[in-house]
């Protein structure tokens, strides 16, 4: 009995300890409320700039129609603000100084029918969004957690003035060369009417401007830039309306170059893809000098070569050239993009010039001396025998003509086997040069049991120069005889 009162005794007192507790700390079982701007129509209205605010958006979620265009998906929590423009211009607004990794984009119009803003999109560690805005025109600035709901946010939003030389008027002015500007696209425009150019897709896309001044001397001029697709674009004029395209590039692209007129300006209009997308470094110079580069094919041609010439360059800004050649014997050719031909009449050293042209007006002379060396010689006759008996050794010989060069000469002789050429005599004699007359060169072969087994065998001569001396016409340098029919030994009689 008295340990069943103790008992209930126990049960008594934790009944009252767990109310107690349920006293002391009410809502424990229950989440943090989410912020009051958790949601598109509760949105913090930005009414001045600039405007900065903290906030914790740990407990913030997310609704199914929350924009997912910037990052791709969905935030894992967002909160939101908006502002309506007082005037046309740049906003820039940035999530930097957060303890999370962060999505922040911008979007006009009501919800469920929203449109997101050209360039206004980044996310990850401080992103920050730079959008031109239109006066009288709402933007709600949806930040979202990127990992997780959020955490401890910072958000700032004010007005950036555009870059110096946004606008057409303001042209920054080349003022020597060379010359390099980092420019500033994220603060930059499209100024309307701004001319078209054929390295840019989206003329609406921002630009800067820079201007290369008139002058009194013709020159070649280079621009490119560097980034992520960018464009430079050179006009000529000097008012918005009346520029003309003159040449543009791409980045990664190669190099735009132009010739100046004497008293005619120019302008160089710098535009990238989208806002945000890195550095674009602008670089102009003066034009290299052009140094084409003469190729001849072959490098010692004979008088039986179309020797073939080409000019080229290592500069793709040099391309294509024009011009013409000079081939030294008083012949002439235009300079085009195929290899021109020209064979010589005579053997001598030739002095060729290339008179060339870069379509930008930069002109270079080269010559180049083409050495015309023409080594001839050639089978003139090929004896053999029409027949022979084994055994027995007979004379086979070989006439060589040569006309040109006194020659070192050496005639290979072989005769056929069931498989190859088998060389049989090998012989090296001088060959002077005369318009008339061979030199022979005499071998002498026994005929082997084998020859009388195959019954017949054939004879190749090949005429051979010494290295780095090569024939000009080869097809004469090797003759093949007509087969030599080959009997057996004659029998012996004996006297009985």
């Amino acid at each position: 009995m008295l340990y069943s009162l103790r008992s209930r005794g126990r049960v008594a007192v934790v009944g009252v300890l767990i109310a107690a507790v349920a006293v002391v700390a009410p809502g424990v079982a229950h989440a943090a409320a989410p912020p009051a701007n958790d949601d598109f129509d509760a949105a913090v209205a930005v009414t001045s700039l600039p405007f900065t605010t903290q906030e914790d958006t740990s407990a913030a979620t997310k609704t199914s129609d929350d924009p997912g265009w910037c990052s791709g998906y969905a935030a894992a929590g967002s909160v939101w603000f908006s502002y309506t423009a007082t005037q046309d211009g740049l906003l820039r607004a940035t999530t930097a100084g957060s303890d999370h990794r962060t999505i922040l984009s911008a979007n006009t119009g009501p919800r469920g029918r929203l449109q997101s803003v050209a360039d206004a999109c980044d996310y990850g560690t401080d992103p920050a969004i730079t959008l031109q805005v239109t006066a009288g025109t709402t933007y709600s600035f949806l930040v979202g957690g990127l990992d997780a709901p959020g955490g401890a946010l910072s958000f700032a939003l004010d007005a950036v003035a555009p870059a110096a030389n946004d606008a057409f008027a303001a042209a920054e002015p080349v003022t020597a060369l060379p010359f390099t500007r980092q420019a500033d696209l994220s603060t930059a425009t499209a100024q309307a009417g701004e001319p078209d150019s054929s390295c840019v897709e989206d003329e609406g896309i921002p630009s800067v401007w820079y201007s290369y001044p008139a002058s009194d001397t013709a020159r070649s001029v280079t621009a490119r830039v560097e980034g992520s697709e960018a464009a430079v674009t050179v006009y000529a004029g000097n008012s918005l309306p009346d520029l003309t395209q003159v040449t543009c590039r791409r980045s990664g692209s190669g190099t735009a170059v132009f010739r100046t007129s004497p008293g005619t300006g120019y302008f160089l209009r710098v535009t990238g893809a989208h806002r945000g997308y890195g550095p674009v470094q602008l670089v102009v110079d003066e034009a290299p000098p052009l140094q084409p580069d003469v190729s001849v094919y072959p490098s010692t041609p004979t008088v039986f070569d179309n020797a073939g010439f080409s000019a080229s360059s290592w500069n793709s800004i040099d391309l294509p050239l024009s011009g013409t050649w000079d081939f030294g014997d008083g012949a002439t050719a235009p300079l085009g993009t195929e290899t021109v031909y020209h064979r010589y009449a005579a053997d001598g050293v030739y002095s060729v010039t290339l008179h060339a042209t870069s379509p930008d007006g930069r002109t270079a002379t080269v010559t180049q001396p083409v050495t015309v060396t023409t080594h001839d010689v050639g089978i003139a006759k090929f004896t053999t025998p029409a027949s022979a008996r084994q055994g027995v050794s007979k004379p086979i010989s070989v006439d060589v003509s040569n006309t040109r060069y006194a020659e070192s000469v050496t005639v290979v002789l072989s005769k056929r086997t069931t498989d190859y050429w088998a060389e049989v005599g090998r012989l090296t004699l001088q060959v002077p040069a005369r318009a008339t007359g061979k030199v022979r060169f005499p071998f002498a072969y026994t005929f082997t049991p084998d020859d009388t087994l195959a019954g017949k065998v054939a004879f190749r001569a090949e005429v051979q120069l010494q290295y780095p001396v090569t024939d000009a016409v080869p097809a004469d340098n090797e003759a093949i005889s007509i087969a030599t029919t080959v009997k057996p030994p004659a029998s012996r009689i004996v006297a009985v």
